[in-house]
């Protein structure tokens, strides 16, 4: 019987473990996390499903990983308990945009007329109008945890400060590490990519609303509005000055955010790598004993759009790497 660690509880190690779960459901499968949620990364996203702040040099895969994803978050909408929704909104930009390659999967996909583009403000060029999924990614990790539970997953809390010290235990090993990848697999390629968003009270948002620099995303209970992309930033403090240029250039856009209720403040650093790394490799351990790792992380501003297509990639991997035994 296989013997699997997946390191990571953020939502590509969860989705990792229960991807593989369902594949190999005699598999005995851990996380092993340091943290866990509501105290993760993952936890801060907004959750909307659209690339971004991602590179990827397999256009193909990654075409099929969004799409993937894309439709394991639809159908877990049906799912009260998932924290997956529709909603439609603006993404519009100043620069010229040829529409994207992902049109096809969202609902109702137009582009907007100049005079729609003039409404936010001068100088936008070009935007679309279109309905895409959400997904809360605190509701999804417990809903998804539920179920690795159910199933006889393990979760063990701890550190991981090196792959070879899980050798002797596992015969797989699934880097769902994220920012840490850096120092635990020695990744120079990763980096933070500082994320500052406020959560409010805001009935009167009914669409989202995405610019490159600033955002406005709906979740069930409250309105994420963002944000920054500072790239090699570490600070996960609250700026109070970025804060309040957040709101403020936000009602610019979307005036229906005027007196909106403040809830809370919060920082991310999205795990940003110069190229997605979902691949395998065999390590061996001082008695010369292999172990296969498959990495999972370098998601960027994604991971909500990639996490599942990655999930199920990983078992790809691993069915790969068991065909040539």
């Amino acid at each position: 019987m296989s013997n699997i660690v997946v390191i990571g509880a953020g939502i590509a190690g969860i989705s990792s473990a229960l991807s593989l779960q369902r594949s190999l459901p005699h598999a005995k499968i851990t996380i092993l996390a340091e943290k866990f949620s509501p105290h993760l990364t993952s936890d801060i996203a907004a959750g909307y499903w659209m690339p971004y702040l991602v590179s990827f040099p397999q256009p193909d895969l990654l075409n099929r990983i969004c799409r993937d994803t894309f439709e394991y978050i639809s159908s877990l909408v049906k799912k009260e308990d998932a924290g997956a929704m529709w909603q439609s909104g603006y993404d519009v930009s100043r620069e010229e945009r040829e529409v994207p390659h992902w049109a096809s999967l969202v609902k109702g996909f137009r582009r907007l007329s100049q005079e729609e583009l003039d409404g936010f403000g001068g100088g936008y060029k070009s935007g679309h109008f279109f309905t895409t999924l959400a997904l809360e990614p605190t509701t999804y990790i417990a809903y998804a945890t539920r179920e690795f539970l159910s199933k006889g997953g393990m979760i063990r809390q701890g550190r991981v400060k090196s792959l070879h010290e899980l050798t002797a235990e596992f015969d797989t090993i699934i880097n769902c590490s994220g920012l840490g990848a850096r120092d635990l697999v020695g990744d120079d390629q990763v980096s933070p990519i500082r994320g500052q968003v406020l959560r409010v009270r805001a009935p009167r948002v009914k669409h989202f609303f995405c610019d490159g620099d600033y955002y406005c995303l709906l979740n069930s209970n409250f309105v994420v509005v963002g944000g920054t992309h500072d790239e090699g930033e570490w600070d996960t403090r609250v700026n109070e000055e970025t804060a309040r240029k957040i709101m403020e250039e936000n009602v610019k856009r979307i005036p229906e955010l005027k007196g909106a209720e403040i809830i809370s403040h919060h920082v991310g650093l999205r795990p940003f790598r110069t190229s997605l790394r979902i691949e395998k490799e065999t390590i061996r351990n001082a008695e010369g004993r292999e172990t296969t790792v498959i990495h999972n992380y370098g998601h960027g501003g994604s991971g909500i759009t990639l996490f599942w297509g990655c999930a199920r990639r990983v078992v790809e991997l691993l069915d790969i790497e068991r065909s040539h035994l």
